[in-house]
């Protein structure tokens, strides 16, 4: 069969209004621990490989999408780089005037874990390489701690705008995201899939790829003999566009499969190129790290752009930089500028309400795995793994933060993302969680815990309470102070509390917002709070998608643990 977004094109240009994507099904079982369930989806690979290759894809569904279509091509309508233009008046919040901010912020945080002030500022820019990489010699006269965070920083930091990221194959390992915006996404006439990917086995991706888009798949170890363009010829592709490319470099020699790319310039036929680098901090030296940046240079001059990445959760070690990330580029030059990004916009309530129960699940991951703000600057406050969040550090620069007021919502002991975000950012934290069986107490200098919940209506819950925004903003008198920051992980509170904020409006200061959503997207009022989300002027930025909360569906795989980045548009600020 086709690719089911060859179709989704053909539709969009007879009725202007529709996006088509496949079903899923199947229900999740409980929620295991993390290892446990990424030692499971990996050993399973290959079975459920056979059990959802996808050549049963055969039934459509509409979802409505913006009319107009927005023409700049790498810009999503809503960036931190365009909002000045969008909020440059003065705002009237509860017949109060807020004046708009646009100065921008500088941090110092000690110590810098997160590499917000190790780096020079002249490296740090808000152009399409918002980390930019200095010549060898350069590089060479810097300190240590400079270079190494330019990598950890290059590698985590977006580049360019792809809205739609399908993940292809399993979400623990062995699967990939691509980018699946009419722009990149691989070819419904002649699509062909290089795997140069030596850290775990591709053929569930590969297998997975071909089922979707009717891709031709061809392994294609790359080394110095080898390189892309005689694979290019052994296989017969000719000027065929490799749509996609996955590959692995774990050692320095390996690299030099970079350079062979870029000398023969077989590497500017490369849609997409999807890049895992295998390097452990603790055994990377400065030259190294030289050598790697060298490299990510090389491969933005060839007009490779990264528009996503993984932190692979099997690689993370006990400090902040990961041994190894999945980067995802785009290749600018073979961008499709006919067929743009297109903003997804949800159905009516009434419609959500009809919808079958596959097609209502299609629709809720389909939109929590498309982005529609561009941050680029993306820092993991707190703990890699569980305990940590992703904040939008560009946003972080420009919003006003005297004071700068942090909500975190489900901390279960783990203060990590609290203290982090006091340190990196100066910001006032207040945490909450009435499942420790704590009194109320000051953690830290700027870390204020409460045995307290959130949720809709106020009650008594054990030794603490249960109580909705309004009353604890109003209760520690924040009622009036902008909120930087709030965060709630809240195993599946977020549901009822969540439309208690938007009907108190309690959410028009709250200027990013991020949640776990515990659901297999199959709950139609699941769907309508993420319309009245989008409606009040929250955009997703980012997302990630739990390894631990693995089902099988009708298409691949989703997760039932769902963490997912909002930025309010509508925040009472400008940049």
């Amino acid at each position: 069969m086709g690719s089911h977004l060859s179709y989704f094109n053909k539709y969009i240009d007879q009725v202007g209004t529709g996006l088509v994507i496949g079903q899923t099904s199947d229900k999740m079982t409980k929620r295991f621990y993390v290892g446990l369930a990424m030692v499971a989806g990996i050993c399973m690979g290959f079975f459920l490989a056979n059990q959802y290759g996808g050549s049963n894809v055969n039934s459509m569904q509409r979802v409505y999408v913006m009319p107009n279509l927005n023409k700049q091509s790498g810009n999503p309508p809503y960036s931190v780089h365009n909002y000045e233009t969008k909020l440059n008046r003065p705002i009237s919040q509860n017949n109060i005037i807020i004046k708009t901010k646009t100065d921008s912020k500088t941090f110092k945080p000690n110590p810098d874990h997160n590499c917000i002030a190790t780096i020079p500022e002249k490296y740090i820019t808000n152009g399409e390489q918002p980390v930019l990489i200095p010549d060898d010699q350069e590089l060479t006269s810097l300190p240590d701690n400079a270079v190494t965070c330019l990598y950890h920083r290059y590698v985590t930091t977006l580049q360019y705008f792809c809205g739609y990221k399908e993940r292809i194959g399993q979400i623990p390992r062995n699967g990939w995201y691509i980018c699946a915006d009419p722009s990149f996404v691989p070819s419904s006439k002649n699509c062909v899939v290089f795997s140069s990917n030596k850290k775990f086995n591709d053929n569930i991706f590969l297998s997975d790829i071909k089922a979707r888009y009717n891709c031709r798949t061809f392994i294609t170890p790359l080394s110095q003999s080898d390189s892309l363009q005689s694979w290019i010829t052994k296989n017969d592709v000719g000027n065929t566009v490799i749509d996609v490319l996955t590959l692995s470099i774990s050692t320095y020699t390996e690299l030099e499969v970079i350079d062979k790319m870029v000398e023969e310039k077989s590497i500017g036929k490369v849609k997409q190129l999807l890049l895992e680098l295998h390097f452990n901090p603790s055994q990377t030296k400065k030259t190294d790290y030289i050598k790697l940046l060298t490299r990510l240079q090389m491969l933005f001059q060839a007009g490779l752009r990264i528009i996503w990445y993984d932190r692979v959760f099997q690689c993370v070690g006990v400090n902040k930089f990961s041994k190894c990330y999945a980067i995802y580029f785009v290749q600018k030059s073979l961008e499709d500028k006919e067929h743009t990004f297109k903003e997804m916009i949800l159905p009516s309530e009434d419609e959500i309400r009809k919808l079958p129960t596959q097609e209502l699940q299609d629709l809720y991951y389909r939109y929590l795995m498309t982005t529609q703000f561009l941050c680029k600057q993306i820092v993991r406050i707190g703990k890699v793994l569980d305990g940590g969040w992703d904040v939008c550090h560009d946003m972080m620069l420009k919003i006003d933060r005297n004071p700068c007021i942090v909500y975190s919502f489900g901390i279960n002991h783990d203060f990590s993302f609290d203290d982090d975000m006091a340190n990196t950012y100066n910001c006032n934290l207040h945490s909450f969680d009435p499942t420790m069986n704590k009194k109320d107490f000051k953690h830290s200098e700027k870390v204020w815990f409460y045995n307290r919940g959130i949720g809709d209506t106020y009650r008594k819950y054990g030794a603490g309470d249960i109580a909705p925004l309004d009353k604890i903003r109003k209760d520690l008198k924040h009622d009036k102070v902008p909120i930087a920051v709030m965060k709630g992980d809240t195993e599946g509170a977020e549901w009822p509390s969540t439309p208690q904020m938007l009907r108190t409006n309690q959410l028009a200061d709250v200027s990013q917002f991020y949640l776990e959503f515990h659901s297999n997207g199959m709950a139609p009022d699941h769907v309508i709070l993420l319309k009245k989300m989008h409606d009040a002027g929250f955009r997703i930025f980012w997302f990630h998608t739990n390894p631990a909360c693995t089902f099988k569906a009708r298409i691949g795989q989703h997760s039932q643990c769902m963490e997912v980045y909002f930025m309010n548009t509508k925040y009472p600020f400008n940049s």
